[in-house]
């Protein structure tokens, strides 16, 4: 049986992105070779068949052009506020130990460790990360929002104006550094928009119409600021989290939760309630995993009956949603393996 870097290396491999294996021992996280923060796809490719047990998967930042907000705490707020001061991103990882990554699209930025010494945040534009599904010693990274789709189309991190004495960025590209009168003026209208987004997306779950927003939302630019945010600025902020609440993502201030397809709820929560159970918990613990055991121990879990728990998972292998990848049965310590397909792994 393959281990998670052999499965998922082709799966980023997909959308351009070059991985290596990487040994997980307690907190020490090492990349499994050498020169991995420079191989390409076609080196990463011939890993995947050198190491096919190893269950971590590392990618180069600077490598392949993407930046990571590391918040280095299970604590939401923190993650909810590193995303205000920097920009929203479609995708979120969080890790076995509970703490979180936020990826961009690289924009020149380096490897930055706190920045902000009193916020337990990273910003990695070079160096290495860990990437989902890795099997940790606390337990497996995890995508809690968005898909790998989104790699295609990541946005760039928001700049936030420096700390007194600090440069913007610490980096090794050679960026022009910025007009520090602009930026000033910048940074002032950059934390009003902030603000009036971390508003609009909480006042957003007692508005029922855009419309109940926006008056809202100019209620509070004219209270709260001064001089107030321009009118189009408002009502963009408004418009962006309207679109996060009536698509089902705002998920604001809250905690992780289990995005399910349309097609399986339409297909199973009428017709099959007791696959669509076992279907739901299985994405509930497992989303992100290479793969699962799927022993009939599990029925007692539910308070079925063995055959009842068969039947029900024999429904997701013909939904499509899961398949067998061992049938195990060769002893008491050979449960049956299996792993989402391919549409719901990626």
């Amino acid at each position: 049986m393959s281990g998670v870097f052999a499965d998922w290396q082709p799966v980023y491999a997909g959308h351009g992105i070059a991985t290596f294996p990487v040994v997980i021992v307690g907190k020490d996280k090492r990349p499994a070779v050498k020169g991995y923060l420079k191989l390409g796809s076609k080196v990463s490719g011939q890993l995947a068949i050198k190491f096919p047990e190893h269950e971590a998967i590392g990618l180069a930042c600077r490598r392949n052009k993407i930046t990571v907000l590391d918040v280095d705490t299970p604590d939401e707020r923190v993650l909810a506020d590193g995303l205000a001061k920097h920009g929203h991103t479609p995708f979120i990882v969080r890790s076995g130990s509970g703490h979180f990554q936020a990826w961009y699209r690289r924009n020149g930025e380096g490897r930055r460790i706190r920045p902000d010494p009193d916020v337990p945040i990273d910003i990695l534009g070079d160096g290495y990360v860990v990437a989902p599904p890795s099997r940790g010693a606390r337990g497996d990274y995890k995508i809690v929002s968005g898909k790998l789709d989104d790699l295609d189309c990541l946005p760039v991190m928001r700049r936030a104006a420096p700390e007194p004495g600090q440069t913007p960025w610490s980096t090794n590209d050679n960026a022009p550094n910025p007009d520090p009168t602009k930026t000033k003026s910048q940074s002032r209208e950059g934390l009003r928009n902030d603000t009036l987004w971390r508003r609009c997306m909480m006042m957003a779950r007692q508005c029922s119409t855009s419309e109940e927003l926006t008056a809202a939302a100019m209620q509070f630019n004219k209270q709260e600021f001064n001089p107030m945010l321009p009118i189009d600025e408002v009502l963009k902020t408004v418009e962006s989290a309207w679109r996060y609440e009536t698509q089902g993502k705002n998920f604001f201030g809250q905690g992780p939760r289990l995005m399910l397809d349309f097609g399986m709820v339409d297909e199973l929560a009428v017709k099959d309630q007791r696959a669509y159970a076992l279907g739901s918990v299985l994405l509930r613990h497992h989303a992100g995993s290479a793969t699962f055991f799927l022993a009939n121990a599990m029925a007692d879990t539910f308070g079925w009956s063995v055959n009842t728990f068969k039947a029900a998972r024999d429904v997701l292998v013909e939904f499509g949603l899961i398949e067998c990848v061992h049938p195990g049965g060769k002893g008491p310590n050979d449960p049956p393996v299996y792993r989402f397909t391919k549409g719901v792994r990626e």
